[in-house]
């Protein structure tokens, strides 16, 4: 009975996650093409790395990361500077890493398949695009030019190409491959086959796990 009411008051924290990150995905490149839209976007943004805090568990680890990510999130969507961004962005890398980590460790060392494992897995999937997709807008801002990008995609008045390349991420992942954005430097062109790389890996190991738990527990 303790396991079951556990794996409840898990799941919904592993839903609401992957459902905040999925509204993220379809709202904000439609908002920030104006000054509000661009606040509500941020809002959004801020609420993705709570729903992430909680469903990491909020040990002080986590929160130690969560603080100062959260700060400079702030302070780099109302100050506006370069290196405010750029700091926002590194935290934003280092506490969805810390997170996926934490979500991954908890799955894959259960000893049963539930409605938990299964949302934790994709949880722990879509945070890894997001850590790479703040990698490629960090990279972007060090080195300008590094993605081939239309400029139907660089949004706002200041032509963020936040939304594009947080998209090339989970089409990398996903290793779709539209080519409608692509690497225009090595260093990005490596990066991103190191996500395509990581994300098969995860696939198949996280699906070879719970398929064989699966099968280990039929009668």
């Amino acid at each position: 009975m303790s396991t079951a009411m556990g794996a409840f008051g898990r799941a919904p924290r592993f839903v609401l996650l992957l459902l905040s990150i999925i509204v993220e995905l379809m709202l904000a490149p439609l908002l920030v093409e104006s000054e509000f839209g661009l606040h509500v976007a941020q809002l959004l943004a801020g609420l993705v790395m709570v729903a992430a805090l909680w469903a990491s568990g909020a040990q002080v680890a986590a929160v130690l990361l969560f603080v100062p990510t959260m700060g400079a999130h702030l302070l780099a969507v109302h100050s506006g500077a370069v290196p405010m961004h750029e700091a926002a962005l590194t935290l934003r890398m280092l506490f969805f890493g810390y997170a996926t980590g934490m979500i991954m460790w908890r799955t894959l060392r259960r000893s049963d398949v539930t409605i938990d494992a299964i949302a934790g897995a994709a949880c722990a999937y879509a945070l890894l695009a997001l850590v790479w997709g703040n990698a490629y807008v960090l990279l972007e801002v060090l080195h300008p030019g590094s993605f081939n990008i239309p400029a139907a995609w660089l949004l706002g008045p200041s032509h963020n190409p936040g939304p594009a390349l947080i998209y090339f991420s989970f089409i990398t992942l996903t290793t779709v491959g539209y080519g409608d954005i692509t690497p225009a430097w090595p260093g990005a062109g490596g990066l991103a086959a190191a996500e395509a790389i990581v994300g098969q890996l995860y696939l198949a190991v996280t699906i070879a796990r719970l398929v064989g738990l699966h099968t280990s527990r039929r009668p």
